[in-house]
């Protein structure tokens, strides 16, 4: 069985979407289907490294996978990535984000990903480009240019999320092969994540004050144009690869 992981349960329609049969598992996380005969799960992991690691965790002893996909969105850090991008992870590198000091982001556990060229090819065969690259995983949201430029500059990763290297670790623990693939929500430049985004020099405070000014509806309506783009090029390799 091909196990598929994301944060968010927007994240994972696409697929469900393709399968027959679809029930859930044990309190409705985790839910199994068919795809032209052959059994696919799904896993709504949720967001952030340590919840996403325990709820993987807790599906891999109700099920044993061949395989685990994970998908969702992702934050560019190649300024040449641009918005719906999809990047096939090589590599998953935990980051560590303390003090004030951007140019001293420490990297924790580093973790090999399976297929990420096959992904790619199979995005190619859906007439969508993708890249291969690392990924970054970090604790909190990551929505500054300038830090994102920092990160790409020190780690030379393509894009961040919240979960890849810590899922991995868990797959890794486990013995099961784990590949991922995301589409980018975020590109490199963009700054409407910003509010939410971790930067210990500022405080809550200012963060507060910088969302009352830019406006939570403006910001809530660019995340969603942006996720729907981005959505829309996993809906495509999906349809092309379960």
């Amino acid at each position: 069985m091909l196990l598929v992981v994301a944060a968010l349960e927007e994240e994972l329609k696409a697929g469900m979407r393709l399968c027959c049969g679809l029930e859930s598992v044990s309190g409705g996380r985790l839910r199994r289907g068919t795809r032209d005969g052959r059994a696919v799960g799904f896993l709504r992991a949720g967001v952030g490294p340590e919840k996403a690691a325990r709820n993987l965790a807790a599906a891999l002893e109700k099920v044993r996978p061949e395989r685990i996909l994970v998908v969702g969105y992702a934050g560019a850090l190649d300024p040449g990535l641009e918005l719906g991008s999809l990047v096939a992870a090589t590599r998953a590198i935990e980051l560590t984000l303390d003090g004030t000091d951007w140019n001293r982001v420490r990297a924790g556990g580093a973790f090999e990903l399976d297929d990420a060229h096959a992904l790619v090819s199979a995005a190619a065969a859906a007439g969508i480009g993708a890249t291969a690259g690392t990924v970054l995983t970090s604790p909190h949201v990551l929505g500054n240019p300038a830090h994102k430029e920092i990160l790409f500059r020190s780690f030379h990763a393509s894009i961040v999320d919240m979960e890849t290297a810590a899922l991995a670790r868990v797959a890794a623990c486990a013995g099961v092969r784990l590949g991922c693939i995301r589409a980018v929500s975020d590109e490199a430049r963009d700054t409407f994540l910003q509010p939410f985004a971790f930067d210990p020099s500022s405080g809550v405070g200012a963060r507060v004050k910088t969302l009352l000014h830019t406006g939570m509806a403006h910001t809530w309506r660019q995340w969603k144009e942006h996720a729907a783009v981005a959505g829309t090029s996993l809906e495509r390799f999906l349809d092309r690869y379960l």
